[in-house]
């Protein structure tokens, strides 16, 4: 076999790049299945780069491309493990050893946290979610991929963070998620919907499905999303944003579930005459932001499946993301104020008192 990449043959292993050396011995009998290949006179392959060889390497010997590092308790997608140094890539591989000092384990945490990987540790949390809630045998759990994984993880973090929520509020709103969404994703979405509409809830608040039927058109409206480069960096990612919204362009949303969570963590839930209007506004001002702001940080999703990039902004981070097809959208815009508590019911504390 010929094996060509970026126009130059390759005979022996060692003429590939490091990391791409690394990663071929991380996958499963990878070493064996080059040698292989190299043997084999039948066939010949191109390749554009070294990169979209190891790629393509793992989708034949695994069909799959994500590669399990047990040392390290993670999986993550080729792509993603790419995007780390070689010498981060070998020393996450070797794992962290727990009969070694506090400094091998606080590399291995820092090594994770530099890289937005989670590993067995984070993952557990879910699957603890699933058992309280009961959630193991619904068909939106045991049919998601592994970004719909990720996403709730994140999503779940983010609501014990911001609100304070009793169990009872908590399966509220994953009764209320499964009776909207269509996948893992979605169901997170809408279960922070949920529990953020419970605590910002006051007398005047409109029901949640009222909230959301009023929305739900102008999420489906900003759905819209440029085809860029998946190698943008912040320069030219600023460039892209400014090109749209100079031909009158508003950057869409990842999906409408992610719209209406971004819209709804920005206005004003009490006034069901006011928010579209508010919302509007929020989407109006947004753009601007984006517009005027660099991304701080870029980084390849562990799944593998799109870069996001990371927009620090005074009040609020939002992250961007460019998936395969190359569409930039919004993935998320949270704000960094303080967790948001349950509005004070006056007239119940009232009662009380007068009691």
């Amino acid at each position: 076999m010929t094996i060509m990449i970026n126009q130059s043959e390759v005979k022996a292993l060692d003429q590939l790049p490091d990391k791409v050396q690394t990663l071929i011995q991380l996958i499963p009998d990878g070493d064996s299945a080059f040698e292989i290949l190299l043997s084999n006179q039948d066939e010949n392959f191109s390749f554009n780069s070294a990169d979209s060889f190891v790629e393509q390497l793992a989708l034949g010997i695994r069909n799959s491309s994500l590669v399990l590092l047990p040392s390290a308790e993670l999986v993550a997608d080729i792509k993603k493990l790419l995007d780390l140094s070689t010498n981060d890539l070998r020393d996450l591989s070797y794992g962290m050893n727990r009969d070694e000092n506090n400094l091998s384990m606080e590399k291995h945490r820092q090594l994770l946290q530099k890289y937005h990987l989670l590993n067995r540790h984070d993952f557990s949390a879910v699957n603890a979610f699933y058992k309280r809630n009961n959630l193991h045998d619904n068909s939106i759990v045991w049919a998601a991929d592994f970004q719909g994984q990720i996403t709730l993880q994140q999503t779940l973090a983010y609501c014990e963070k911001t609100f304070s929520s009793s169990n009872t509020q908590i399966r509220n709103a994953c009764h209320w998620a499964l009776s909207q969404a269509q996948n893992l994703c979605e169901f997170a979405h809408y279960y922070c919907i949920h529990l953020m509409w419970h605590q910002r809830s006051t007398a005047k608040t409109p029901p949640i499905d009222t909230v959301v039927a009023q929305l739900m058109p102008l999420a489906l409206a900003h759905l819209n999303c440029p085809t860029v480069t998946f190698e943008l960096d912040e320069n030219t990612l600023n460039r892209a944003i400014a090109q749209w919204q100079e031909a009158d362009n508003a950057l869409g949303f990842a999906s409408v579930s992610a719209g209406l969570l971004c819209m709804m963590l920005h206005i004003d839930l009490s006034d069901s005459s006011e928010l579209v209007a508010q919302a509007n506004l929020y989407i109006t001002t947004l753009q601007k932001l984006l517009a005027k702001t660099l991304a701080s940080e870029q980084f390849v999703g562990q799944a593998g499946l799109a870069k996001y990039y990371v927009l620090a902004l005074t009040d609020r981070t939002v992250v961007m993301s460019v998936d395969a097809d190359g569409c930039l959208s919004i993935d998320s815009d949270r704000p960094s104020k303080k967790p948001i508590t349950p509005p004070i019911n006056t007239a119940s504390n009232a009662s009380k008192g007068a009691a």
